[in-house]
């Protein structure tokens, strides 16, 4: 019988309930040089195999390692590197909170990272002006609503609905429009003052903006009394709003033809439809 076992056996056996209590009354820790847990050369998050030089400090990855075998990372000169298993034994027992409210995942330092690029409850924004709201996804519907007054319009995928936009006599630009799709995803139909007219666009609101889904938008307008119409067909913006509404969206041109004059009041019908890529 191990040492271990001895004194688990002395103290009554009851080595795995002694541990529980040991992690529930385990102090708080803090790291004021966080380059340890760090690789020296790509300053990427260790992770084993870690590998340490004999005669330094300094710890590398298993990605570093391979590149210079036999080298030091900084001199280049000749040297061994040899895996520190001490700090492979730390590297996996340290913890980590995720900073998103609403979120009890804790996990390993080296993967901190990549939990919150998937973390369901990353925040997004409200692009309203002076507004400082952030939050998760579930909760920005309720805040458009709430502080803001917006309402919101539920639409089905594959199918075409519209939209009206409406102006008011004073010119100002239009609210946004918010739609909930048959999921739960948000999009934001908003205006942009353009040169020869207004510029509609649409954006998806997802916290995940380079792995989010994504969708394709038809927009259309027409008038008969005119006789005009304009047709056309872009992938929506995925954005979590926190620089406010995307610059770079695909505008949608509303000629100013098309636009109520000055000092009127009107309304304009633009026909849509959103449908999963």
């Amino acid at each position: 019988m191990g040492k271990r076992q001895e004194r688990e056996k002395d103290e009554g056996g009851d080595g795995m309930r002694r541990k529980v209590a040991v992690a529930a009354a385990a102090p708080v820790f803090t790291m004021d040089d966080l380059d340890v847990l760090h690789c020296a050369v790509c300053w990427d998050p260790l992770r084993p195999p870690i590998f340490q030089r004999t005669e330094g400090r300094h710890t590398i990855c298993l990605s570093c390692h391979d590149k210079l075998p036999g080298k030091c990372c900084f001199c280049c000169e000749t040297t061994v590197y040899s895996r520190c298993r001490g700090l492979e034994y730390v590297v996996e027992s340290l913890k980590v909170a995720c900073p998103n409210n609403g979120c009890a995942a804790r996990t390993k330092y080296y993967q901190k990272e990549e939990h919150e690029e998937d973390c369901p409850q990353a925040p997004c924004f409200c692009p309203i002006a002076d507004c400082s709201f952030s939050g998760p996804f579930a909760r920005l519907l309720e805040h458009f609503s709430r502080k803001h007054n917006l309402d919101s319009t539920k639409v089905r995928y594959k199918k075409g609905f519209g939209i009206l936009i409406s102006f008011n006599a004073n010119g100002d630009l239009p609210e946004p429009t918010i739609l909930v799709g048959e999921d739960g995803r948000l999009f934001i139909v908003y205006m942009k003052t353009e040169s020869l007219g207004l510029g509609i666009a649409v954006c998806c609101v997802q916290p995940h903006i380079t792995t989010g889904s994504k969708f394709k938008c038809n927009l259309s307008l027409s008038s008969a009394e005119m006789g005009y119409s304009q047709a056309t067909e872009f992938q929506t913006r995925n954005t979590n709003l926190h620089d406010g509404f995307p610059d770079d969206c695909f505008l949608f041109l509303v000629p100013k033809a098309m636009l109520p004059v000055a000092g009127t009041s009107d309304t304009v019908l633009v026909s849509m439809e959103l449908t999963p890529q």
